[in-house]
């Protein structure tokens, strides 16, 4: 081979073995730019990885426990439900606490919300009309953390298109075998175990579930409870009867609306929140 060959030869290695960066297409380096070509792969799949642990995290769905309470019995006996069916059960308290998730952006883990609602219609019942409602927000939240909260109690009753809302001091807790949620001045409740009390007589059942997503759920004691809420001009007081649902929700793995007794329900943590 001439002189002239091996140049050209030479010089299309060069050209064919250059460092390019060309419409995202990488083509092998020369020997001496090794080093810079490891460094920017290094830096690409570090900044991918990244990319991956943080969109993970920024889609974990929110999870927690829910307190619902409606005003009739959940558990008892045919004729107790059918009595109760045209006339009561127009009113519903839901309280979530949030052991972590996020939602629309925002991280939800140490947080709680309430809503009250009140309807025409029974809303034990998965067909009742949503009527109107007023959502409790914590006052020890950030402005951005109360309006994913909002935006997540909407996501939980699409058809409720009437909500109000107020900031308050808003609490959930467990106190020995009992749970009680409060918002200021316009709610208060106090569940009691429904192992508790009398195992009631023939023919008793579960007859709804709970209207808000869970995983699993149980029945407890409304063993006092109090709404007095001027925005839907309601005042609401009630006592003794199995009309409480207590539930865990986005728990990974977990099957769907799964009934279950108080104590398997809070395992070996003793208590939901």
């Amino acid at each position: 081979m001439g002189i002239g060959g091996v140049a050209a030869c030479r010089a299309g290695v060069k050209e064919e073995s250059a460092l390019a960066w060309n419409q995202n297409v990488v083509y092998l380096s020369t020997d001496q730019n090794n080093k810079l070509f490891m460094t920017k792969v290094a830096i690409l799949l570090a900044g991918f990885t990244s990319f991956l642990q943080n969109g993970a995290l920024a889609t974990e769905p929110p999870r927690g426990s829910l307190l619902e309470l409606h005003s009739c019995e959940l558990y008892a006996g045919g004729c107790v439900v059918s009595s109760e069916e045209t006339l009561d059960g127009r009113y519903m308290l839901q309280a979530w606490s949030f052991t972590g998730g996020t939602f629309a952006g925002t991280d939800l883990a140490g947080l709680n919300v309430a809503l009250l609602q009140a309807s025409s219609d029974n809303l034990a019942s998965s067909k009742a009309k949503p009527g109107q409602a007023v959502a409790y927000l914590p006052q020890a939240a950030t402005d951005a953390q109360r309006q994913a909260l909002l935006a997540w109690v909407k996501s939980q009753q699409p058809g409720l298109t009437r909500i109000q809302t107020r900031t308050v001091r808003l609490e959930l807790r467990a106190k020995g075998n009992s749970y009680l949620v409060s918002a200021g001045p316009y709610l208060s409740v106090a569940t009691a175990p429904i192992e508790s009390c009398d195992n009631g007589s023939c023919g008793e059942a579960l007859w709804y579930s709970p209207r808000s997503a869970n995983s699993v759920f149980s029945v407890a004691v409304n063993h006092s409870s109090m709404a007095n809420e001027p925005m839907l001009k309601l005042e609401w007081k009630d006592a003794g009867k199995r009309s409480v649902f207590l539930a865990k929700f986005g728990e990974p793995g977990a099957g769907r609306n799964v009934y279950v007794t108080t104590a398997d329900l809070c395992g070996t943590k003793g208590n939901l929140f």
